[in-house]
């Protein structure tokens, strides 16, 4: 709590309303962290619009919470056991003081909302949290988030890895070396000069420098690689899915073309096998069995009998015109 700033007292009880607890706008400078974990049933806390700078300890013991707002306030370092909130799927952090985000974030594996405007982050979480400015870019800001902090996590857990394992070597070898390092230490102590005892000074100084180097150099890295990673990476599911789109789209039309095709040549088919039967029905009817037409002409009303009768007539002297015409030898014609 910072000082100089005396601490407000809330009544938690009265905020709470079903899994909803509602502390903004109340002046805090410390969140009361033990009357809201009284409350089992609260998933969603409003921290907005306070003092705070800080969540406190015991702030992580809060792992139930599914959503969480700290907009409007100046927080400058979230806790480095972030990443014990794993029900969290909504985290507002708009307009606060951050420069940075813990590694932990690598375990917030449901997070799909992360708001980071007006925070004065790093270029390197700012290159991979984004502008934030709608959902959508609120929504890839957590992924990015998530998935950098698991790959630097793993990374960084590989490189103490390999520097334990060489350090190991390093003693080996060193313990290889004992006996001349003792007997050249007892020539140094016989000749009665104490640069020996000097000189061990000056290494295990040196080393401890040299130690003390080596996560300074993985801070200062600290992210740089990352982001081309997760842009590579993005990059790359970018292209899968668009070429699966091409793929599905070039399916689907050929598809579509042979579906269409099949469905016009049985059409044309069905028109051509109904037309034929058509005219060998009229054939049949008008000039083998005069006697059925005449009955078919009894159901046809009175008011299109007329015209149906005079059609049929010039159709049926049409085709016996072009039938005798067709069966008369060229020489008459």
């Amino acid at each position: 709590m910072p000082k100089g700033v005396d601490k407000v007292k809330v009544n938690v009880k009265e905020r709470v309303e079903d899994e909803h607890c509602d502390l903004s706008l109340s002046e805090l400078t410390e969140i009361p962290v033990r009357e809201i974990a009284s409350f089992k049933r609260v998933t969603f806390l409003d921290l907005s619009s306070n003092r705070l700078v800080t969540l406190g300890r015991n702030f992580t013991t809060l792992t139930r919470l599914v959503k969480l707002d700290l907009s409007k306030n100046q927080i400058r370092m979230l806790p480095d056991d972030f990443g014990q909130l794993e029900h969290l799927r909504h985290l507002d952090l708009y307009n606060n003081s951050l420069e940075h985000l813990p590694l932990s974030f690598g375990r917030l594996s449901r997070l799909r909302y992360l708001d980071l405007k007006g925070n004065p982050l790093t270029p390197a979480w700012e290159k991979i949290v984004g502008r934030c400015s709608t959902l959508k870019d609120c929504q890839q800001a957590a992924k990015n988030t998530v998935n950098v902090c698991v790959n630097f996590k793993s990374e960084f857990l590989e490189r103490e890895r390999l520097a334990a394992a060489q350090e190991r070597q390093q003693m080996a070898g060193a313990g290889d070396g004992d006996g001349s390092t003792s007997s050249n230490h007892s020539t140094a102590k016989a000749n009665g000069g104490g640069g020996g005892e000097v000189n061990n000074k000056k290494s295990s100084k040196a080393n401890k420098k040299s130690k003390a180097k080596k996560p300074g150099a993985v801070n200062e890295n600290e992210l740089s690689i990352k982001p081309i990673h997760a842009a590579a990476v993005a990059t790359k599911t970018t292209n899968q899915k668009h070429n699966q789109k091409k793929k599905s789209s070039t399916t689907q039309g050929g598809n579509w073309f042979a579906t269409l095709s099949g469905v016009a040549f049985s059409s044309l088919m069905t028109f051509m096998l109904l037309f034929m039967v058509n005219v060998l029905i009229i054939y049949m009817i008008m000039f083998k069995n005069p006697e059925i037409a005449d009955k078919l002409v009894e159901y046809i009303p009175h008011q299109y009998r007329d015209w149906i009768l005079t059609k049929t007539e010039i159709f049926r002297l049409r085709v016996t015109d072009w039938i005798s015409e067709f069966r008369t030898p060229p020489e008459e014609h």
